[in-house]
């Protein structure tokens, strides 16, 4: 799921490099990636460690020294002078400049010291649900478990509690990031995230919304009347939505998915495939956290770890199966430099992620590996498209309500949430305040739209594969995807990826074709 502080995008450790003899640019390129390799490994060390609730750390020193080396101007100059006939060293020369702008920006001292704090206040939340106190899972848990429709909408309301405790620091972040990006980058803040991602221009994206919406639009209001007509109520509210979905799967989902079984069930999935978990450098921990699970690359190919919140259900299997598929890309990316492994296009490491979490969703996997009857996979499968169309709804709202905020970030935020929110979504939202609830807009901007687009690569590549391999994937389906998708980084285009792998450049068809209901 959340993947958007977990990048390796989220700063830049650049290390000064003494001078050699042969100084040219080139080798010095190459000395800074040497060093960024170590640096960067003790960087995610620390976050992981500050993510299982170490509170007396911080990287905010680590986020000092970046700057400093960053803002010096004599490389970074001599860098944009280069001229390389190299198309590797050229592809490397083009994103070092673009982690350097992004740098500036986000380990400035002061925007740094004020997401942190918003973090740590994210951590030590517990929301008050009457005269209980829960952390997030215990919340998500209950609004999407709890056949107790009061305490559900308790739950939703208790949202607003984050909102209050953060919010006028995430619209401060947001000035910030956008006086900084005109400073460095020297053009609006969400333009040049939308490029340092590997993504198009914000119109192009924003117009992919508009056709997912349109060309799902009819089966999703058939989706709200089935949830107003099923749990019996007068008006669908948001408290029912993901209530809604665990009564699709009747009591077996809680038996069969035991998140203390779920690992070594996906171990069993990727043996298939040929990937042994046992001989990679993946490490796996259930924690409460405030996302709902990330992965660590903390060395390429050598050290991997996993973090993953304490949902249960198919929830807690969706995600962990995700976050393994970004483990096998950290495990197997064999590009040729640092750099190059490190700053892929976001939405082709978040659908590598989808790749494996889709597989939950495949008759064949679901009865094999997971234990359960073609009935049974059948329910799993059919919920997964209802409970599609309305994620895929919830995130391009997200996304588009962010857009709008970096616009006049100064506007009533509750009002513009709620409003877009209403539209996209069918709901009323009756003037609660949970914009906040939602981390990304603090820890990790403009990220909430690459899970749209990761959804579109996921998709895309099953029906690759399966036109390919048929539907029983095997070691040589896993030999091909290890070759064209998971060992992967920058150095070429998500747009190149999807052709060279999947035949066509990413496109939304297969993942709208998968919303629509199964003819009988």
């Amino acid at each position: 799921m959340i993947h958007c502080r977990l990048r390796f995008a989220a700063v830049l450790l650049l290390a000064a490099v003494p001078a050699r003899a042969a100084d040219s640019v080139e080798a010095r390129l190459g000395a800074k990636e040497e060093k960024l390799e170590q640096l960067y490994a003790e960087y995610w060390r620390a976050d992981y460690r500050i993510a299982l609730g170490e509170a007396n750390l911080s990287i905010l020193p680590l986020k000092k020294r970046i700057r400093a080396v960053v803002s010096d101007p004599i490389f970074f100059r001599r860098l944009q002078a280069a001229k390389f006939s190299d198309p590797v060293l050229a592809r490397r020369r083009e994103l070092f400049l673009r982690e350097a702008v992004y740098t500036n920006i986000f380990a400035d001292p002061q925007l740094a010291a004020l997401v942190e704090g918003i973090e740590r206040d994210q951590d030590a939340l517990r929301y008050r649900v009457g005269a209980q106190r829960m952390t997030r899972a215990q919340l998500n848990n209950t609004l999407a478990h709890s056949p107790d429709r009061e305490l559900r909408r308790q739950c939703w309301e208790a949202r607003s509690q984050i909102t209050a405790l953060t919010g006028r620091r995430i619209q401060r972040a947001m000035k910030m990031r956008i006086a900084l990006a005109r400073r460095h980058a020297h053009r609006p803040f969400p333009e040049f995230m939308l490029e340092y991602k590997g993504i198009g221009g914000q119109k192009a994206l924003l117009d992919s919304f508009e056709q997912i919406l349109i060309q799902t639009e009819a089966p999703y209001r058939q989706l709200l009347e089935r949830i107003r007509a099923e749990l019996k109520v007068e008006k669908v509210e948001p408290w029912d939505l993901d209530y809604f979905f665990s009564t699709l799967t009747g009591d077996f989902e809680q038996k069969l998915f035991v998140p203390e079984a779920i690992w070594p069930r996906i171990k069993q999935l990727a043996a298939s495939l040929g990937y042994d978990f046992d001989r990679l450098p993946v490490h796996v921990k259930i924690a409460d956290i405030t996302f709902g699970g990330g992965t660590y690359p903390i060395l390429y190919g050598k050290e991997v770890r996993i973090l993953v919140n304490k949902y249960t259900g198919l929830r807690f299997t969706d995600t962990l199966l995700h976050e393994s598929g970004h483990g096998l890309h950290y495990s197997f990316s064999n590009e040729p430099s640092f750099i190059l492994r490190g700053t892929y296009a976001e939405p082709f490491d978040e659908g590598l992620g989808q790749v494996m979490a889709l597989m939950l969703y495949r008759t064949e996997v679901a009865t094999r590996h997971f234990g359960l009857s073609p009935e049974q996979a059948r329910l799993v499968e059919e919920r997964y498209r209802l409970k599609n169309l309305l994620d895929l709804r919830e995130t391009i709202a997200d996304s588009v309500f962010e857009f709008q905020a970096y616009a006049n970030p100064g506007q009533d935020l509750d009002a513009l949430y709620n409003r877009i929110y209403s539209r996209y979504i069918g709901v009323e939202m009756h003037g609660t305040r949970t914009w906040a609830f939602d981390p990304f807009y603090s820890t990790g901007p403009i990220y909430l739209q690459s899970y749209v687009l990761a959804e579109m690569v996921g998709w895309q590549v099953h029906h690759a594969l399966d036109q390919k391999f048929g539907r029983n994937w095997d070691a040589q389906t896993g030999a091909y995807l290890r070759e064209k998708f998971f060992s992967r980084g920058g150095l070429l285009t998500l747009d190149q990826i999807m052709q060279e792998g999947a035949g066509e450049p990413l496109n939304p068809k297969y993942m709208i074709e998968s919303l629509k209901a199964p003819e009988r």
